[in-house]
């Protein structure tokens, strides 16, 4: 599909740029020519240019809006346009539909007003054309994006005086929330075609709702959530709701649940009441058995949340992650606390979601301070999926993720053990290094640095790279050597001064070790 072309007429420079700057018109396919400033320029253009869609004022000097639409619809029309106006009069708003205008939204034109000016544009433009699937994908993409920003505060559309470009004028909507839990299989089934999937479910919504009142979209932001609104009575909402949440789990082969809010909404709220509903949400049993829920006020501590974990619990958790002791935290975890029983013992959503984060709190702790071997992208990747994955409602997958999070807090506990070693190490070989000429023994150094005397040789060995006996021996010869070089001391104080207190032996030492004897060594070094 070519990209769709776009251009404004308006003699206000400001509302041009303002219309310019609304959309990220090049994010959905979009091609938004330079604006025109009066509808003379406008046909020139259309003599060279295709445009698909005309937005136009109407007060323009030399061709008014009206008289601009009249010319397009008999030249051009294949060209969808409509009126972007400060007027509110009866007599435009008719002649503009009269000359062929889809749409008539007075100024200032909300962000809303313009998306669903533009996407009820490319619904026209789908039933004209071959390639109609492509245009409804484009379409249902730009109303995800721009109505889920809503959700997200991202921008609060004013509500607008006049509103022509939807059949549901906001102002008593009722949201319904469906949130699908593991999209997993569903995504498999469109090849990973985000845009796609979503295209073809709130098709199937909209057909289980069988309702023309309704704007369906899909949370751009958490994908796996779409969003219903609709002025229907809320007994009919809930029927529908019934019949979407059999279908849809049919066809994800995942838990669904959908939330009523029956409080009305405008878009100026939409956000509020979207609110309302995930906090409903929240309070579901935490099982594989989709559910229709109503958001209500609780009352007499209905849907009150359980505190699941103690800080009592916690600090001995803190405790255990140091020591790495595997068995005695997945007790603690599954049985103490419960996390392998939440489903059959009908956690709440929120309880789970809250205990995890708790637990994983602790885990990240514990994993930050291990400074050497802590791989943040690692491990906050599973800080994440910990946060993501509790959505499925499966109290198996929770537990094994908590299991990769217990392997890994071990593994990090035998490197913290490892790393702590090696740090003794180097401290042994430091205390060698200044206390050279102290009687020196594999035991007394074991013992001094409460380690036994088989590991600490081995570790000795791994750290420094040779034994223990031949580093206390090379290090005392270097010191008999720079002795040697400095002065005429004698040899057998030398060797005294080294931490041999016999001579014999050191003679033995040092000759194997530099492959002359300390006289013929010091005999050379009067010669150089």
């Amino acid at each position: 599909m070519d990209n769709f072309k776009i251009l404004i007429a308006d003699d206000e420079y400001w509302t041009r740029e303002k219309l310019r700057r609304m959309i990220d018109w090049s994010s959905y396919g979009l091609t938004l020519l330079e604006p025109a400033e009066d509808g003379e320029e406008v046909l020139r253009r259309m003599e060279q240019e295709r445009v698909d869609i005309l937005i136009t004022d109407i007060n323009m000097p030399f061709l008014n809006g009206v008289d601009l639409l009249r010319e397009v619809q008999n030249k051009y029309p294949d060209t969808i346009p409509f009126v972007i106006s400060g007027y509110d009069d009866f007599d435009y708003v008719k002649d503009s539909f009269m000359a062929g205008s889809i749409n008539y939204l007075m100024k200032p034109v909300s962000r809303i007003d313009l998306v669903n000016a533009i996407i009820r544009a490319l619904d026209i433009v789908a039933k004209r054309n071959s390639e109609r699937e492509e245009f409804l994908k484009a379409s249902s993409l730009i109303q995800d994006r721009e109505f889920s920003q809503l959700l997200e505060q991202r921008e609060m559309a004013l509500t607008p005086d006049i509103t022509m470009n939807s059949k549901v004028d906001f102002t008593g909507a009722k949201l319904l929330l469906i949130k699908i839990h593991d999209m997993g299989e569903i995504a498999k089934t469109y090849a990973y075609d985000m845009n796609l999937l979503s295209f073809k479910l709130k098709e199937k919504i909209r057909e289980l709702v069988k309702m023309e009142d309704v704007v369906i979209f899909n949370h751009t932001y958490r994908s796996n959530e779409f969003i219903l609104m609709s002025e229907a009575e809320s007994r009919l909402l809930v029927t529908r709701a019934h019949e979407i949440k059999v279908e849809l789990e049919k066809i994800t082969a995942s838990p669904v649940s959908i939330v009523l809010n029956e409080n009305t909404c405008s878009m100026d709220n939409i956000y509020q009441a979207y609110v309302q509903a995930v906090a409903r949400l929240m309070t579901r049993s935490y099982t594989k058995e989709s559910v229709v829920l109503c958001a209500k006020e609780a009352k007499n501590g209905e849907d009150s949340v359980n505190n699941r974990i103690t800080e009592a619990q916690l600090q001995e958790l803190r405790t255990l992650w140091k020591s790495g002791n595997s068995k005695a935290i997945r007790q603690m975890l599954f049985e103490q606390i419960g996390m392998k029983h939440c489903d059959s013992q009908k956690w709440q959503y929120l309880e789970v979601k809250q205990t995890l984060r708790r637990i994983v709190n602790t885990w990240e702790e514990y994993m930050a301070g291990r400074s050497e071997s802590y791989k943040s992208v690692e491990y906050e990747n599973m800080v994440e999926a910990a946060d993501k994955e509790v959505e499925k409602l499966d109290a198996v997958y929770v537990c094994d993720l908590l299991d990769d999070m217990i392997e890994m807090a071990a593994d990090a506990a035998t490197d913290s053990f490892v790393e702590n070693t090696g740090q003794i190490i180097k401290q042994v070989a430091a205390y060698i290094d200044e206390y050279y000429y102290e009687p020196l023994t594999l035991s007394g150094l074991a013992e001094k640095y409460h380690m036994e005397n088989s590991y600490f040789s081995r570790s000795f060995r791994k750290e420094i790279g040779e034994n223990l006996i031949h580093y206390i021996s090379r290090t005392r010869i270097e010191k008999a050597k720079e002795h040697m070089r400095s002065g005429d001391t004698n040899l057998a104080e030398i060797a005294f001064m080294v931490g041999y207190d016999d001579y014999t032996y050191f003679n033995k030492v040092f000759r194997k070790m530099v492959g002359v004897g300390p006289r013929e060594y010091r005999q050379s070094m009067k010669g150089v």
